[in-house]
């Protein structure tokens, strides 16, 4: 006989939930701002709001899955502190784009910054062919992002000594 399993990520849930009333708040702040001056904030405050709810349904989906009879309690993987240097250089890089951004600018050490965490968060021996896909998907992430908010959006962004 099946048996549903434990909830799954109930801080992530929560933190999401905490995330969804922070968008519906965010949003219901925009009522003093002029209607041209209210389409960002209100924006990401929906983007904010569907993805936090994404996560919540995601969630709730895999905690009611039920756990074949045949697998034991603890076949659920616990977690390993193999991970720990890998936070400590994502946090270390995220440090240092910080830092560069008034150096180099956003756009350059937004890209150093997606190399450094890239190298991170690899755990496999990738191929040249997809780690070539992932530089030239990042770039282009990177541009059009930077592209929209300083030519579209007309957010001033920071140049330091590139772009």
């Amino acid at each position: 006989m099946a048996s549903l399993r434990k909830p799954h990520d109930v801080p992530g849930t929560i933190l999401a939930a905490v995330f969804v009333a922070l968008g519906a708040f965010l949003i219901l702040q925009t009522d003093s701002m002029s209607p041209m001056g209210s389409v960002f904030p209100i924006t990401v405050s929906v983007a904010m709001i569907v993805f936090a709810l994404a996560l919540i349904l995601r969630n709730v989906v895999l905690g009611m899955r039920a756990v074949p009879a045949t697998a034991p309690a603890e076949a659920q993987p616990e977690a390993s502190h193999e991970s720990m240097p890998r936070r400590l250089l994502f946090l270390l890089a995220m440090i240092v784009w910080i830092v560069l951004i008034p150096v180099l600018g956003f756009f350059v050490s937004s890209v150093l910054a997606y190399f450094a965490i890239m190298l991170v968060a690899t755990h496999d021996r990738m191929s040249l062919r997809e780690g070539a896909t992932l530089v030239v998907i990042g770039l282009a992430i990177l541009t059009v992002f930077y592209l929209v908010m300083a030519r579209v959006l007309l957010i001033p962004m920071p140049t330091g000594l590139f772009l």
